[in-house]
């Protein structure tokens, strides 16, 4: 038995663990993905490596900014770009605001990686029911494994955490946390764009809202990733992967031109982007030792991003020393 369940690996969950476990407390994370990360997803395909899920890391704050001092110290980060262009109406300008962003030297999942050494995480393991009482919470798997401990954390998109929740505790807060979805199309391709851009962000267009040339992240084939319109991807959200594939393909050779497309895959993020946000950097409830935390908790006035996961996950971390674990 431990001191703390984590439900989900993502950045957030991995944060709140690492400090909670390095206090002295006997952590286990659990998440149904082969890996740890969740959003910060690459995908290893075609001897290239695409970041189909979040684009990069920002560092405004002091603590994040101390993360990637040691990310670059010890390899696993590099700083990508400080510049984009923005599409808007066909023409394509530059933007520059200097502040810098940075992506794992591997793919974006490097960051999770790093922030899971040595923390007890049990991967593939998707949890199909929960309980407490009180002694404590207990977490139910598909398999018929049991996870039980007195603190249960939380870090994955609000609505399926409140379906987990429903019948345990009032959800209303869970409840009033929506997204919105994302479709993601990664390209490898036999030859670059005769572009200087490493990403383009489309303003107006009527399906892409981003490209981004990977393959400037890290050496690589020369590789895309397109985003989808936010509603764009609602209105093709049970849409298969192949059509989809073609769809933005075609979308982004009307903006770039031809594309040589050696492979491709396409990868429905449900849950991509929060819209209304919990209004606080986490959620901590004492009385049933249950928390939560993710980039859809404002834990800073820059909006939801990676960064957003990892102060939030810290957050929830210092809530429970606060209160005493």
């Amino acid at each position: 038995m431990s001191d703390i369940l984590v439900l989900g690996a993502g950045v957030g969950g991995l944060a709140a663990a690492r400090d909670l476990a390095a206090a002295g407390d006997r952590v286990q994370l659990l998440d149904k993905a082969r890996g740890v990360s969740g959003r910060a997803a690459t995908r290893r395909f075609e001897a290239g490596r695409l970041d189909h899920g979040a684009r990069f890391l920002t560092a405004r704050q002091a603590r994040t900014q101390a993360l990637v001092g040691e990310g670059l110290t010890e390899g696993w980060l590099r700083e990508w770009t400080r510049q984009f262009s923005r599409w808007q109406a066909g023409e394509v300008t530059p933007t520059r605001d200097g502040h810098p962003r940075y992506v794992g030297a591997r793919g974006m999942s490097d960051l999770g990686k790093a922030l899971a050494q040595d923390l007890e995480i049990h991967t593939g393991t998707h949890i199909s029911s929960l309980g407490h009482t009180e002694a404590g919470w207990t977490l139910t798997a598909d398999d018929g494994r049991t996870f039980m401990a007195p603190t249960l954390l939380l870090n994955a998109p609000a609505p399926q955490l409140a379906l987990l929740l429903r019948g345990v505790t009032d959800t209303a807060a869970l409840d009033a946390v929506t997204f919105q979805p994302c479709w993601a199309v990664g390209a490898v391709l036999d030859e670059d764009l005769p572009v200087d851009w490493p990403a383009l962000n489309l303003e107006g267009h009527p399906s892409l809202a981003w490209i981004a040339r990977e393959h400037t992240k890290r050496p690589g084939p020369p590789a895309l990733t397109l985003h989808a319109d936010a509603a764009w991807s609602a209105a093709h959200l049970e849409a298969t992967p192949e059509q989809v594939q073609r769809d933005l393909l075609q979308a982004a050779e009307e903006v770039v031109g031809e594309l040589r497309v050696r492979r491709a895959f396409a990868h429905r993020w449900r849950y991509a982007t929060p819209e209304r946000r919990f209004p606080q950097a986490c959620g901590w409830v004492p009385g049933l030792r249950l928390g939560w935390c993710g980039d859809w908790c404002v834990s800073d006035g820059h909006g939801p991003r990676l960064e957003a996961a990892l102060l939030s996950g810290w957050a929830l971390a210092e809530a429970l020393r606060t209160t005493g674990t």
